[in-house]
């Protein structure tokens, strides 16, 4: 990661959530179940388990704007998928720095409810040292897993706009544009809709689609 990122990584997307309970044993079924099962999973160092409630190309599209990539590695990397080890690295990393912030045990940190947002994404409010919201995104087949990008793309929207403002032209370009429209967009207006009073977050949002030409 590069200097000062992973100070940006701890800082999760702190808003209050609906108080909206729901049984957290099922992550199929709800938003909270997923996450109690990832912080559970990264408590045990289960990089599997936890890779499956992560969404892997809002993690790609962190992954490159904390590390600064080139358009060419980004798209290649978004088109063929993180290898298992690789991601699990990411996550191993990625873990550390959440137990920095939640006081080494994730597996105490309390998972509180959640509020849906659009019948794709909903914010779930969870608590260690002080709340924090983690945006989810249900995948086709039902599972809610964690995005990366709705959860840790408002502290690092300038990384991200700039990724996007990098991109040039192309079959690589296209690769990344593609990522954007479909799921980098919609997770920065999920977490948008969550916290209405990030007026950065909703500039850069119209920035973004401006660069993509789909400003309304």
């Amino acid at each position: 990661m590069r200097t000062g990122i992973l100070a940006l990584v701890l800082v999760l997307v702190a808003a209050a959530c609906g108080d909206r309970d729901a049984d957290t044993t099922e992550p199929s079924q709800f938003p909270t179940g997923s996450v109690r099962s990832w912080f559970d999973a990264l408590a045990a160092n289960d990089s599997a388990a936890a890779l499956e409630l992560t969404h892997q190309e809002s993690m790609l599209v962190v992954l490159a704007a904390e590390n600064d990539m080139e358009i060419p590695q980004v798209a290649a990397l978004l088109r063929r998928g993180a290898t298992a080890e690789s991601a699990a690295r990411y996550l191993a990393d990625f873990t550390i720095a959440l137990r920095s912030r939640y006081g080494g045990n994730l597996a105490e940190v309390a998972v509180d409810g959640f509020a849906q947002i659009t019948d794709t994404y909903a914010a779930v409010t969870v608590t260690g040292e002080g709340p924090a919201t983690i945006i989810t995104r249900r995948a086709p087949g039902g599972l809610w897993q964690v995005d990366f990008v709705g959860t840790l793309g408002p502290a690092l929207i300038t990384q991200i706009r700039e990724l996007l403002e990098g991109a040039g032209e192309g079959e690589d370009a296209t690769t990344l544009r593609d990522s954007f429209e479909t799921g980098v967009i919609p997770a920065l207006e999920a977490a948008a809709v969550h916290d209405p009073e990030n007026l950065t977050l909703a500039s850069e949002i119209r920035a973004i689609k401006a660069l993509l030409g789909s400003i309304d």
